[in-house]
């Protein structure tokens, strides 16, 4: 017998710290619902468990998006169904106007609702959102800071909108063929078989009456003196030749006109000092021309320049081998830029020689250099408005520079409201961007994706990982997109993104209204299709989220099997832990009572 080591002690010791261990683990798997508490618990259960709640609540939270997703597709699809009753109710005007009882003051009542409807649809489409997500005005990154409403204007590249407006010409285009004394003193043998070619036809002077050399040629049948002696004969054969060419001319040629005017040689002096007053022949075409269409009217002669000579009409002292247009109209075009929003850091706006830079720091006025005018405007904290009055202060002081003229091309120019208006009366020379032609416009919006449509493109997580995502597209529903949208004068049709200044035409005639009525159906069916779309998304997105719905039941369930307490078969592992504990502590006091028999053995 030992009394410094009860090893009965220490096993039931043992045995009663193992069940107490025992006991205060299914103490916390019962009070926490959880069979797996830490990692020492079921290393492998637990990192399978982590990763099926990852997608538990991924596909809780795809289960809300797509419940979002359909609040916004519900959002745009009770806007479109007003934007539906707008255009039934345009069509019934439409029909009502097309019907020939009605008097001009009759249409002019019913243009006035329709210009009001499309305005509506306008401001349906600019205020409608979901989250502050503008739905129908198409994709932020799909515009630049400015919509310019004329086709001219045309996308570059990179980020780039440039090109040029013109008037349209309001004055014919022109060529002075001059003839000289030495022209009228040829002999008849000398003149006869000799050529001009305007406009592609060759026409050759026939003097003699003897048929032509060339069948392809026109003749002019002109009354000659065969050998001019003096002034007066010399008068006589240029009046004579300029009155058989003209006719000739205009005959042969729908493009000239017979306004075309005679300036008749004359002699002011003595028969025989040699000089006379030049006989002139203008020849003026049909229809109004500008510089680019009259340069293709080529003039040309087998006449030496000290016989005939063919003249600018403008200066009558440059020869010209084409017929000359006026670079000005007496009417202005308009154009008009539409700020959507304010320009950012190292945007540009060039309006003809005058490049205006935008900035978030510095801010410079108008000045000339390089051979341009230039201007930076500061945009930090300002609203459009505010960029627009900048605008207008350069414009007006690149305006006043007489000298350098950056601006020569612009005639006038406004604001009203949110758009710059620029006006030009020049017409179109035919040469490209950046060669003077017109009023030149340049828009550069620096962080435009050239990739991103104007359609609005929403990606939408509708699963617990990264590739699982609807894509939603909302096309643009103004009513310029619809081909509702004119200017002022109810015809010119306006670009989409910019607001409609008036309806569709259905005022001027019954024509009119019938041919807005398809223009309207038009419309009507691109909204149709949209709302369609719409409602296509949104059935897929509920069978999505019952999809989601059973999908989170089945791996929460398939994650409880893992993580959580079986709460009878821990229940009962807890009571006989328990009955275990207190038996060892019965055994230990038991065991604790060995060592006082060694007291018998010292009492004997």
């Amino acid at each position: 017998m030992r009394i410094n080591h009860n090893i009965q002690a220490l096993n039931a010791y043992r045995n009663l710290a193992a069940n107490q261990s025992s006991i205060s683990k299914n103490l916390e798997r019962l009070s926490s619902g959880l069979r797996i508490n830490r990692a020492a618990d079921d290393a492998a259960g637990l990192a399978i468990s982590e990763k099926m709640r990852s997608q538990i609540r991924g596909l809780q939270m795809a289960e809300r998006n797509a419940l979002d997703a359909i609040s916004l597709i519900q959002t745009a699809e009770g806007a479109l169904n007003e934007v539906h009753s707008i255009l039934q109710r345009m069509r019934e005007l439409a029909v009502q106007a097309a019907n020939d009882t009605l008097e001009p003051s009759d249409r002019a009542a019913i243009q006035a609702e329709v210009d009001q409807l499309t305005k509506e649809i306008d401001r349906i489409a600019d205020t409608t959102q979901f989250n502050q997500k503008i739905l129908f005005s198409g994709s932020p990154e799909g515009r630049a800071f400015a919509q310019a409403n004329s086709p001219a204007i045309r996308y570059a590249g990179n980020g780039t909108w440039q090109g040029v407006v013109t008037a349209t010409p309001t004055d014919p285009a022109k060529v002075v063929l001059d003839f000289s004394k030495n022209l009228g003193m040829l002999t008849r043998d000398q003149i006869d078989g000799q050529t001009l070619t305007i406009n592609g036809k060759t026409y050759q002077i026939d003097t003699k009456n003897d048929g032509l050399t060339n069948t392809g040629h026109i003749a002019v049948n002109v009354s000659w003196i065969a050998t001019p002696a003096n002034d007066s004969d010399a008068v006589t054969n240029i009046n004579n030749l300029l009155n058989a060419l003209k006719n000739a001319i205009v005959a042969n040629d729908s493009t000239f006109s017979s306004t075309s005017l005679i300036t008749n040689a004359s002699d002011s002096g003595t028969n025989s000092d040699g000089v006379i007053v030049n006989g002139r022949l203008t020849l003026t075409t049909a229809n109004n021309m500008a510089p680019k269409d009259a340069a293709l009217i080529g003039v040309a002669s087998s006449f030496p320049s000290t016989q005939l000579t063919c003249l600018d009409p403008v200066n009558l002292t440059s020869t010209v081998t084409s017929l000359v247009a006026k670079d000005q109209a007496l009417v202005s075009e308009s154009l008009t830029l539409t700020f959507e929003d304010v320009p950012k850091n190292g945007d540009v706006l060039k309006i003809d020689n005058l490049t205006i830079t935008f900035s978030d720091s510095t801010a410079s006025g108008y000045t000339w250099s390089g051979g341009q005018g230039t201007a930076t405007i500061n945009v930090s904290g300002k609203t459009v408005f505010d960029v627009l009055d900048d605008i207008k202060q350069v414009l007006g002081d690149a305006k006043a520079d007489g000298i350098n003229q950056p601006v020569r091309a612009l005639t006038a120019f406004s604001v009203v409201g949110s758009s710059l208006v620029l006006s030009t009366d020049r017409t179109d020379d035919g040469k490209p961007f950046g060669s003077a032609n017109g009023l030149e416009v340049q828009i550069i919006d620096n962080d435009f994706e050239a990739n991103k449509g104007k359609t609005l493109k929403l990606d939408m997580q509708i699963g617990a990982n990264e590739s699982e995502t609807l894509s939603l597209d909302v096309g643009v529903m103004d009513a310029a997109s619809l081909g509702l949208a004119r200017m002022a004068d109810h015809t010119t049709i306006l670009n989409t993104g910019v607001n409609a200044e008036a309806g569709i035409d259905v005022s001027s005639s019954a024509q009119a209204a019938h041919a807005a009525i398809t223009i309207i159906d038009q419309a009507i069916n691109k909204v149709s299709e949209e709302r369609g779309k719409l409602g296509a998304v949104q059935n897929r997105l509920e069978h999505t989220i019952n999809n989601l719905t059973t999908a989170n039941e089945n791996l929460t369930a398939a994650e409880s099997r893992i993580r959580d307490t079986d709460m009878a078969m821990e229940m009962a592992e807890f009571t006989k832990n328990n009955i275990l504990t207190q038996a060892a502590q019965a055994m230990l006091a038991q065991s604790n009572q060995l060592p006082q028999g060694i007291l018998q053995l010292l009492k004997s």
